[in-house]
C-alpha cells in the first residue's frame, strides 16, 4: 500500500497558506474521488482511502501544526505497515519557482521542519516527494513568514493549475517509474 501525506497547519487561519498547499493537494485528490476524511484514532489523523488504477491507496492530512507532522505521519505507516519507500509526501518547496511541480526520492530537507520530522518519524529520508513550488519570498522577507501568507488573489488561477498538477503527479507516481513520472511532470 501507498501512503500519500499532505502536511500543512491545521484550522482555518492557515488553510490557504503557502505552508498549506500539500494540504490542498490531498484535500483535492480525496473529493476527486468522492472520498471524504475520517479521523485515523490511533495516529489522529484524517485518513481516506482512494483507489488510483485500480490500487487502494491512503491519503493522510496530518491534524497537527507542519512541524510536528511526523508525530502522525510514522504511527500511520507503523500502523499500516507502509514501507517508508512507499510514503509519498506533498509539501511546499521554496526553492522551486511559483506554480512548478517537481519529484524526487530521498535528500535534504532544506530548512523543512514538516520534512525534518516526517524523516525523524520513519527513519530516513528515502521517501517520494512531490515538491510544490512557491518560489522565494520578495526582498527581505522571512521565509518563515512567507510561507505562512495566503498565496495572493492574482495567483488564485495558477494555485488551482498546480493543486491539480500535484494530484496528476501523485498518481503517476503510483502507477509508473519515478523516472517515468519525472519525465512527464518536468517537462509540464
Amino acid at each position: 500500500m501507498r501512503l500519500v501525506v499532505g502536511p500543512g497547519n491545521p484550522g482555518p487561519r492557515y488553510a490557504t497558506t503557502r505552508h498549506n498547499i500539500g494540504a490542498m493537494v490531498v484535500d483535492a485528490m480525496v473529493a476527486g474521488a468522492g472520498e471524504r476524511f475520517k479521523l485515523h484514532k490511533r495516529s489522529g489523523a484524517d485518513i481516506a482511502t482512494v483507489s488510483v488504477a485500480g490500487s487502494s491507496v491512503l491519503v493522510a492530512r496530518p491534524r497537527v501544526f507542519m512541524n510536528e507532522t511526523g508525530r502522525q505521519v510514522g504511527p500511520l505507516a507503523s500502523f499500516f505497515s507502509v514501507d517508508p519507500t512507499d510514503v509519498i509526501v506533498a509539501h511546499d518547496e521554496l526553492d522551486i519557482d511559483f506554480g512548478l511541480v517537481r519529484l524526487k526520492r530521498g535528500g535534504g530537507e532544506g530548512g523543512h521542519n514538516g520534512l525534518r520530522s516526517i524523516s525523524s518519524a520513519l527513519g530516513t529520508r528515502d521517501y517520494l516527494r512531490v515538491r510544490l513550488g512557491i518560489g522565494r519570498p520578495p526582498g527581505r522577507q522571512d521565509p518563515a513568514d512567507f510561507v505562512l501568507k495566503p498565496f495572493a488573489s492574482a495567483q488564485r488561477t495558477d494555485v488551482d493549475l498546480m493543486i491539480g498538477n500535484g494530484v496528476d503527479a501523485i498518481e503517476l507516481l503510483i502507477t509508473s517509474t519515478l523516472e517515468d513520472a519525472q519525465n512527464t511532470v518536468h517537462a509540464w
